[in-house]
């Protein structure tokens, strides 16, 4: 089972993102950063917070990597995939990570009614733009 540090990691790999990117969004010191990702240290519920939101992550899988919701309520666990520019998009903007997940929901559905879009443009989609026509629904 993956640790708190090594979840970060991952994430923040996916994101393509340096120690530095992270600590920078999450306002924590890089040395601190370091030593979570490596093990060395334990983090608290506030700073914890601060990581899940720059990474638009949930607190429930950082801590234990699964989807608290998910598991009270026994729907089949799907791993959900968030393009990298609405990942930063929602860091920058303070979006919960509920928020970019029903943003990307309602991206896709206006993907599947257009037969000529493609869900391999999601990276282009420009998120403010998209986020302020459709806040007052989320």
């Amino acid at each position: 089972m993956a640790t708190v540090g090594e979840r970060i990691k991952e994430r923040r790999d996916e994101l393509d993102w340096t120690q530095d990117d992270l600590a920078t969004k999450a306002n924590i010191s890089k040395s601190f950063l370091s030593d979570l990702e490596n093990g060395k240290r334990n983090v608290g519920a506030d700073k914890l917070l601060d990581i899940a939101r720059a990474l638009s992550l949930s607190l429930d899988y950082l801590m234990t990597g699964k989807d608290a919701k998910k598991k009270a309520t026994r729907e089949p666990e799907k791993e959900v995939q968030i393009p990298k520019a609405l990942a930063e998009f929602a860091g920058d903007e303070g979006i919960s990570f509920r928020q970019a997940i029903a943003l990307l929901e309602m991206q896709n559905q206006i993907i599947a009614h257009r037969s000529s879009t493609k869900k391999g443009h999601l990276d282009k989609v420009d998120w403010q733009k998209f986020y302020e026509a459709v806040k007052e629904f989320l």
